[in-house]
C-alpha cells in the first residue's frame, strides 16, 4: 500500500500547483483507463481567495503549464481545464503512473488548503 503524505501545516504555493496538476492528470489518466469517452476534463477546487492569490503571485508557475484556469471569487471554485498540450503529455505511461502515484499519496496531504470537487 502506499504511504499516504501527512496533512501539511503551512502553505505552499508551488506544492499546490503540483496537485492541481497532479490530480486533473488522474481525472484525465483515470478515465481513459476505465474506457471512458465522454467525460469532464476540466477539474473543479475549492480554494480560498487568499491561498488562489498566493499561489498566483508565486514567482513559478511551471506546475500549471499546459491548464487553463479560471477562478471564481464568490464561491472559491478554480477550474482547472487540460489544454491540447497537457492532454498529450500525459499519454505517456510513465507520466501517468507518476500522477496516479501522486494521487494516492496526498489524498490527505493539501486538505486544509484546497479540496478537489466531484
Amino acid at each position: 500500500m502506499a504511504d499516504v503524505l501527512q496533512p501539511m501545516e503551512d502553505f505552499s504555493p508551488i506544492l499546490i500547483q503540483n496537485y492541481i496538476r497532479f490530480e486533473t492528470a488522474y481525472n484525465l489518466v483515470s478515465n481513459e483507463d476505465a474506457g471512458n469517452t465522454d467525460f469532464e476534463k476540466a477539474v473543479k477546487f475549492k480554494i480560498a481567495k487568499d491561498y488562489y492569490e498566493q499561489m498566483r503571485a508565486f514567482e513559478v508557475q511551471t506546475p500549471l503549464i499546459g491548464l487553463d484556469l479560471s477562478y471564481d471569487e464568490k464561491s472559491e471554485i478554480l477550474t482547472a481545464t487540460p489544454t491540447e498540450y497537457f492532454l498529450n503529455e500525459y499519454q505517456n505511461k510513465i507520466m501517468r503512473d507518476v500522477a496516479g502515484k501522486q494521487h494516492n499519496d496526498c489524498l490527505v496531504r493539501y486538505a486544509k488548503f484546497i479540496q478537489k470537487l466531484d
